[in-house]
């Protein structure tokens, strides 16, 4: 038989002898696995005697490993007096007879290898070992606690968010974050992933809360903290230098002089150019008006080498009138009262700003009289409220209407005047059919040719004008239809009937101009004179 001896530690002094194994069991049960048969002997010196035998078996390495496990059991026990046996079996690092133990759920990985070829999954492999929370042995707790502090999340959420946070933004990238914290000047941000941005309080046309969804621009990067730099869109952004503007930036100049072209301006230590074309959305002719005042304007064109630097007030201004306009379309409705401001003036009509739009008054819609005018109702400037008539959100055009919001003489004639009753006017306008009398304000009557006069008239003119102020008969009155009949006659006393009848007696008319002017020389042509055809060889 042959012994072979192992130290179980350094700390002892025992030799462990193996005396006999079996290396060829003839199945895999625990009863025929490979058994080696140990003693302990204690030795004075390090040296141990060996004991020799003729060679029968060489020893497995799993059976040497067993016999120095339990060698070291023993004399751990001789020396403390405490059974360590029990901290062994249950997997004490020293046990080199088992495979080194694992956390939980590495040991699931590797028990339970993915599948990707789509196959069944294995079933779990149970070691009977037990599930070891730990290789250091800290904590048996260690799995729960990782699993509260992922809150549910799962590896594949972690590693995503993981990546999605290294993600460049691009600058210029236009997006919506949600503001995580506010302190003094600067607003905080989350962008996508886990990136953060901060922004300049004051850039906010509305005070953001935390919590609160905002749009903003992504502007860079700052590699000192890692934290983007960010711009509202809309606000302007300071610059002081070449490299920090760039075109479509808004920014706040001071006009700092003029000439022939436009507005010198500056912006930080740099000069800049408006040109006229780009002060106003209408024609500016009073540059020194805009000397010395500060306005937001949107850069142009930048070029470092040239030295060229070209702003644009208007890009401002038709920017906020078409957001005005945006919101406009979305809360206007055909009927519905607004304020605006008058704009322009034409012979047709008049403009007027709602906010966003402009909308067009005709002549006809400023009063309920007759006007030859817009500036008899209504100047430049001028704050009036009118009505919705109609609009096309695609041309952009809308009709509005002033006399609507006024009151309308026509529902309270009824309550003035009755048919029949004689009433004072003045004539405001003579046509070929009759002649137009206003009996109150913005109310007019037609006084037909036929009831100018018990005579026969031919031209209206020869009994009435503009201006002349007479008296009339109500003959009938249509509200609905906005018309009153007047006649003039049926104030006159009719003229006495001659005897044996007769036709009327046509009015006195001044005498007219003759179309054709009088001459005292004789009329050309005629029989009695040649015909000139003698002259080419005619004989007529």
């Amino acid at each position: 038989m042959n012994a072979v001896e192992a130290r179980c530690c350094s700390q002892t002094k025992h030799t462990v002898k193996i005396m006999s194994v079996d290396p060829t069991p003839e199945t895999d049960s625990p009863e025929n696995t490979p058994v080696a048969s140990a003693s302990i002997e204690s030795a004075a010196t390090p040296e141990a005697a060996q004991e020799s035998s003729p060679p029968t078996a060489t020893p497995s390495s799993e059976a040497v490993a067993i016999a120095i496990a339990a060698a070291d059991a023993d004399a751990a026990t001789e020396a403390t007096g405490a059974d360590v046996s029990k901290r062994v079996a249950i997997g004490s690092q020293r046990d080199a007879a088992a495979r080194p133990l694992q956390p939980k759920a590495v040991k699931a990985a590797v028990t339970n290898p993915l599948d990707l070829t789509g196959g069944e999954k294995p079933l779990p492999v149970d070691d009977g070992l037990g599930d070891v929370l730990s290789d250091a042995g800290l904590s048996e707790d260690i799995d729960a606690e990782i699993e509260a502090a992922l809150g549910g999340l799962s590896m594949d959420a972690v590693v995503e968010g993981a990546t999605a946070s290294v993600v460049e933004i691009e600058p210029g990238t236009r997006m919506k974050a949600t503001v995580t914290k506010i302190h003094k000047d600067d607003v905080f941000v989350k962008l996508d992933g886990q990136s953060e941005g901060i922004a300049a309080f004051h850039q906010f046309k509305e005070e953001p809360s935390e919590g609160s969804t905002v749009e903003i621009i992504v502007r860079g990067r700052n590699r000192e903290d890692g934290l983007y730099e960010l711009s509202v869109p809309g606000a302007a952004v300071g610059g002081a230098d070449w490299d920090e503007l760039n075109e479509g930036d808004m920014v706040d100049v001071m006009v700092t002089g003029s000439n022939t072209g436009g507005l010198e301006v500056t912006v930080g230590s740099l000069s800049g150019f408006v040109p006229a074309s780009q002060i106003s959305r209408f024609r500016v002719n009073d540059f020194e008006a805009y000397h010395d005042k500060k306005m937001p304007c949107i850069v142009v064109e930048i070029n470092p080498a040239k030295r060229k630097f070209v702003l644009s007030h208007r890009a401002v201004l038709e920017r906020e009138q078409e957001e005005k306009k945006k919101k406009l379309l979305e809360e206007l409705e055909v009927g519905q009262i607004r304020e605006g401001v008058v704009t322009k003036l034409m012979d047709f009509g008049a403009f007027i700003d709602l906010g966003g739009m402009e909308g067009l008054a005709h002549i006809s819609k400023l009063s309920w009289a007759r006007i030859k005018h817009p500036s008899e109702v209504v100047k430049e400037g001028d704050k009036v409220k009118v009505k919705v008539e109609k609009y096309d959100t695609e041309t952009g055009k809308m009709s509005l209407s002033y006399r609507d919001t006024l009151e309308d003489p026509w529902q309270s004639l009824n309550d003035q005047f009755a048919v029949d009753d004689i009433v004072k006017g003045t004539v405001t306008r003579v046509a070929d059919f009759g002649a137009f009398v206003k009996i109150a304000p913005a109310i007019e009557g037609l006084v037909h040719i036929s009831e100018l006069s018990y005579k026969r008239v031919a031209r209206v003119s020869s009994v009435l004008n503009e201006g002349d102020e007479i008296e009339v008969k109500i003959l009938t009155i249509d509200t609905d239809a906005q018309k009153v009949s007047l006649s003039l006659k049926a104030t006159q006393a009719p003229p006495k009937p001659k005897a044996g009848g007769g036709k009327l007696e046509e009015a006195e008319e001044p005498a007219r101009e003759l179309a054709v002017p009088a001459s005292s020389t004789p009329l050309k042509g005629g029989r009695d004179r040649g015909s000139g055809g003698e002259g080419i060889g005619l004989n007529l």
